[in-house]
C-alpha cells in the first residue's frame, strides 16, 4: 500500500464538451485556473470522458492520434506540467490496428508531463435509451480494450475505468485486487441513465472495493454535429465518494469542479476494521 503520510487533493472537472478540440481545451483551462494548488500536497485532476472531443463517428476517427504521439497529447502533457498535477484525460480517441475503428482511451500524465499509463475502455455502450439520441452504439466506432490498469502515482495507486465500465463490478474487484486505493471514473453518462443509476453505482463500487471514487461526468446539453442534428444530454453530478461510500462532494450540472482531500489513512482503517478482501471466499473458491 502507498505511503499513508502523503497528502493528496482530488479534483474532478465537469464541462460540456463539443467536437471542437480548441473550445474544449479552453473550458478545461478555465476550470484549472479556478483551482489553488498547495505546493505541499499532491494533486490529482480528472477530466470527463470525451473531454476534448465529443462528437460523432467521423469526428472520433478524424481527430484520433497514435498513442503517445500527437498535438492533443502534447498539450495535455503541457497542462500537467503547467499546473504541477497528475492529470487524467478521461478519454480521447486513440488509433487502433483497424483503420475504421479506434480505442476510447484514458491518458494519465504525471506532474512532469510524462505519460504514465493509458487504459482502453473495456465495456462499450451499446444500448437503447429513451432520450433524443435513442440508440447508442459505441462498438460501431470503438474497439474494446483488453487490460485492467492500476497506476502507481506515488501518493496512491489509481485504478482506471470509463463510464459504462461502472456497471460491471467484476472489473472493480480486479482493480482492488491489483492494489487500487482510488478509482477514477470519467463519464458521459446520459441524463436518463444518470438520473436512474449514477450515484447508486458509484457508491456501490466504493463500498465494494473500499476505494475512493473520483467521478467526472459531462454536464449538460451538447450540440453534436450529426446528420440528424440531434442533441446529447448528459447528467453531470460529478462527485467524490469516500471508501466508506459517503458522497463527500458533488456538482449538479454545468461547468465546474468538485474537490476533496484524499485520506489514505482512512482507507487503511476502513479495510482493517472490515477486511472484505480477505473475507471474499467467492474469489478464493472460484479462481
Amino acid at each position: 500500500m502507498s505511503d499513508n503520510h502523503k497528502t493528496c487533493t482530488l479534483t474532478a472537472i465537469q464541462i460540456i464538451s463539443s467536437d471542437c478540440i480548441e473550445h474544449n481545451f479552453e473550458q478545461v483551462k478555465e476550470q484549472l485556473d479556478t483551482l489553488s494548488f498547495d505546493s505541499d500536497s499532491e494533486h490529482l485532476v480528472l477530466l470527463p470522458e470525451n473531454a476534448l472531443c465529443f462528437g460523432d463517428r467521423q469526428a472520433y476517427l478524424l481527430k484520433s492520434e497514435a498513442l503517445g504521439d500527437g498535438v492533443v497529447q502534447r498539450r495535455l502533457a503541457e497542462l500537467a506540467r503547467a499546473y504541477s498535477c497528475t492529470l487524467i484525460c478521461g478519454s480521447f480517441p486513440i488509433k487502433s490496428e483497424q483503420s475504421d475503428k479506434v480505442y476510447t482511451t484514458c491518458l494519465v500524465y504525471s506532474a512532469q508531463g510524462q505519460l504514465l499509463d493509458h487504459y482502453h475502455k473495456i465495456h462499450l455502450f451499446d444500448a437503447d435509451v429513451e432520450d433524443a439520441q435513442g440508440a447508442y452504439r459505441e462498438s460501431d466506432t470503438f474497439i474494446p480494450g483488453q487490460q485492467v490498469k492500476v497506476v502507481d502515482c506515488g501518493f496512491a495507486k489509481v485504478g482506471l475505468a470509463i463510464c459504462y465500465d461502472l456497471r460491471f463490478p467484476g472489473l472493480f474487484q480486479q482493480l482492488r485486487e491489483q492494489g487500487a486505493e482510488i478509482i477514477i471514473l470519467p463519464a458521459a453518462f446520459t441524463q436518463v441513465t444518470g438520473e436512474a443509476h449514477w450515484q447508486a453505482l458509484l457508491q456501490a463500487r466504493a463500498i465494494e472495493t473500499q476505494c475512493y471514487m473520483l467521478a467526472a461526468n459531462q454536464g449538460g446539453v451538447h450540440f453534436v454535429h450529426q446528420p440528424e442534428h440531434k442533441t446529447r444530454h448528459t447528467y453531470g453530478h460529478s462527485m467524490i465518494v469516500d471508501a466508506w461510500g459517503a458522497v463527500v462532494t458533488q456538482l449538479t450540472t454545468g461547468n465546474g469542479v468538485v474537490q476533496a482531500d484524499f485520506s489514505l489513512h482512512d482507507v487503511i482503517q476502513i479495510r482493517k476494521k472490515m477486511p472484505v478482501q480477505q473475507h471474499n471466499r467467492f474469489t478464493s473458491i472460484y479462481k
